[in-house]
């Protein structure tokens, strides 16, 4: 069985306010498009999660680490965690990590299926090897990147990377780690843009400031699927 979990939290100052209804959308999303067993998770304090979202607690580990790109811009560093040697005992042997601000329209199978023991999505910029908005985890793998970061390394990857996490993931680990990009159907929001004409998508992340529900009424794909499952009246 695989997890799939995502983060919640809240940071005063930052540009963007997400709450469980966001967490029930996306939750709602994976599992029409996930046949293959899975369980859902939300990493959170907060209580009030949908009926089929574990809540998982925050390991609560580099939450003061400061990323070079300001208050207002999320700070991932807590994300970390995730590739700590016992991980499996937190989020489960085999786990995908997604954020919130994402459209899901088509099978998640093909995406995570997948042998390798990590798996990212590829960064937005030609100049940035990865992007943190979705990750395939085998716990256990790559424990340097929890266990050689602190602010030094926040410091150091800002300065090379954009971004917190993502960076950091970027500096210690440098280019060539599997990804999942434009071919296997995953797509920045941007990009997706500029060629919605000829996309394909299964997923569209929306990372940044602009998020899906400004283009519900713009594009089908979103309106589509940036929604609740529609439920049996009881």
């Amino acid at each position: 069985m695989i997890t799939v979990l995502t983060w919640l939290w809240r940071q005063p100052g930052m540009r963007t306010t997400y709450t469980a209804g966001h967490v029930a959308i996306w939750a709602d999303m994976v599992s029409r498009n996930l046949a293959m067993p899975h369980r859902l998770a939300c990493v959170t304090t907060e209580t009030d999660l949908p009926a089929n979202v574990v809540r998982i607690d925050p390991p609560g580990e580099f939450e003061g680490v400061k990323p070079t790109w300001g208050p207002q811009k999320p700070n991932c560093f807590r994300r970390l965690s995730m590739f700590r040697r016992d991980a499996a005992e937190i989020f489960g042997e085999r786990f995908v990590c997604m954020d919130l601000d994402v459209v899901i329209g088509g099978p998640l199978e093909p995406l995570f299926d997948r042998p390798e023991d990590l798996v990212l999505f590829k960064g937005t910029h030609e100049s940035r090897p990865y992007n943190g908005s979705m990750m395939l985890i085998r716990a256990g793998c790559r424990p340097e990147l929890y266990e050689d970061f602190d602010q030094a390394g926040a410091d150091a990857s800002g300065e090379a990377f954009h971004g917190s996490d993502q960076a950091w993931l970027a500096h210690r680990l440098g280019w060539g780690e599997a990804t999942w990009d434009e071919s296997d159907g995953v797509w920045h929001w941007h990009r997706y843009l500029k060629e919605v004409k000829r996309a394909r998508p299964t997923i569209v992340f929306f990372p940044g400031k602009r998020k899906p529900w400004e283009f519900d009424r713009i594009f089908p794909f979103v309106k589509n699927n940036y929604r609740r499952t529609l439920r049996e009246a009881a």
